[in-house]
């Protein structure tokens, strides 16, 4: 993802990356050493190599445009909801990747682009059953529900972040951006049935919203842009 925000025409060609201290561009990511050789190539192939197929890639949105010209399976207010079967999209890998991506976020703390360091999330008695999950050791838990959603808005199609809390919505869940893909992994015994029903590993029809996501975008960036002060030279 970071390649793919990438300007080679660009004398700076590095992506912007917002810290709450500072806003500039960067060519550093957020790694480290976690896993396994063997680890890395399973989540790979489970989901990453899958899910950056379809993200926003520098030129255009994959998911996006295959949405575009699909039929809503269940059209309704200011979203629609697609069926992964019919426009032939795999989201069991899509919902692999994210939960990856959030189980590494709660088993180590990561140092960000300018120094500062991850909040470590906090997945209760679920953390190692979704260890087991990805490994291929068992199904996916039944207190896990993971909702992937196409974002509509230019913000949330150029920008990416590493999960975080997602506040004011029933029991507990975790938020993830990656290039136009919106991810609500929610975990506990307490999740709503109408968020079960919608899960794009577990339902029948394996489900993909679609939906104007930029004010959520914006305020998972909000807080930290409150307090990040731009680089010189930065619009």
């Amino acid at each position: 993802m970071y390649k793919y925000l990438r300007v080679p025409s660009e004398r700076n060609p590095n992506p912007v990356a917002v810290g709450s201290r500072v806003t500039a561009t960067t060519s550093k990511q957020v790694k480290d050493y976690l896993l396994c050789a063997g680890c890395e190539d399973r989540f790979n192939n489970g989901g990453e190599k899958e899910v950056l197929r379809w993200v926003w890639n520098g030129q255009r949105f994959p998911l996006g445009d295959r949405l575009a010209v699909a039929a809503p399976y269940y059209p309704f207010g200011n979203f629609q909801l697609f069926s992964g079967t019919d426009v032939g999209v795999d989201t069991e890998k899509f919902g692999y990747f994210a939960l990856s991506v959030v189980w590494r976020a709660a088993v180590h703390q990561w140092t960000l682009h300018f120094g500062e360091k991850t909040a470590v999330l906090d997945l209760g008695s679920l953390q190692d059953p979704i260890r087991q999950y990805l490994h291929g050791d068992i199904d996916l838990p039944a207190e896990i529900a993971i909702l992937l959603t196409a974002c509509t808005d230019q913000a949330s199609v150029g920008s990416f972040y590493t999960p975080s809390r997602m506040l004011n919505i029933p029991g507990t869940a975790f938020g993830l951006l990656t290039l136009g893909v919106h991810f609500s992994v929610h975990v506990g015994y307490d999740i709503p049935p109408s968020i079960r029903q919608v899960c794009c590993v577990r339902s029948s029809r394996h489900l993909i919203f679609q939906r104007d996501c930029e004010r959520k975008t914006v305020e998972a960036f909000g807080e930290l842009i409150k307090t990040s002060k731009p680089a010189r030279g930065l619009e």
